[in-house]
């Protein structure tokens, strides 16, 4: 496999990078080419920074001549690197004290138990939330949980339906539709993971956002 690695000497311009790349699935490894990037070529991609690094398994996207190689890998596999870079971009030495309890924060969100992960949505800090959804140890019963939230935001209900997996159950699904924060587009996509109880109670009660409850009497009447 082809090891590449992109270093950053500067917290700023790792992160310029990730906000200005990741968005699109990946990083640009700049400098000549190296003999064997071709597109579709498997890559592992180190990524070094002040705060830490990062190995992740990837694949060229695109070789650019006299400019690098576009490397393509899944972006939460950069999160707590990312996430640790932007607390010690906010703590400067008057706020060093919070800069760190922040990224010890992000760590708990990240890592923490069952506990620790209902703590941090208690915060009042909503870019904390989504680090709790990219914790390998969340249960579907604390994303249907979270699914009702209406404190979180609109952000999060769009990355839980966004996975498939969480997405499928019911017991999530219903709390998408019911939350008001889930726009309305998202929240009648997936009354198609309803069961059709609750799709009746749906068509029926006063409280739904109309678009939705049209959308439900639709699926009941089989139009």
């Amino acid at each position: 496999m082809l090891r590449l690695e992109v270093r950053y000497e500067r917290i700023g311009d790792f992160l310029a990078d990730a906000r200005a790349q990741l968005a699109h699935g990946g990083l640009l490894v700049r400098g000549d080419p190296p003999a064997g990037a071709d597109r579709g070529t498997p890559v592992e991609l180190v990524v070094a920074t002040p705060v830490g690094s990062r190995a992740v398994a990837g694949q060229v996207l695109q070789v650019l001549a006299g400019a690098g190689v576009a490397v393509g890998f899944d972006p939460s596999l950069l999160a707590d690197l990312v996430a640790l870079a932007e607390a010690a971009e906010k703590s400067a030495p008057p706020a060093a004290s919070h800069g760190a309890a922040q990224a010890a924060k992000i760590q708990q969100a990240l890592h923490g138990d069952k506990n620790q992960r209902a703590a941090i949505l208690r915060e009042n800090n909503r870019m904390l939330h989504s680090y709790v959804l990219r914790n390998p140890q969340i249960g579907i019963d604390e994303v249907a949980a979270i699914a009702r939230m209406t404190t979180v935001s609109g952000d999060i209900l769009t990355f839980i339906a966004g996975r498939r997996e969480w997405a499928e159950r019911p017991e999530v699904a219903i709390g998408l539709v019911r939350n008001p924060k889930t726009p309305v587009p998202l929240a009648i996509r997936m009354l198609d993971h309803v069961g059709q109880g609750e799709l009746r109670q749906l068509a029926k009660q006063t409280g739904v956002r109309d678009a939705i409850a049209r959308a439900a009497r639709k699926k009941v009447l089989g139009t």
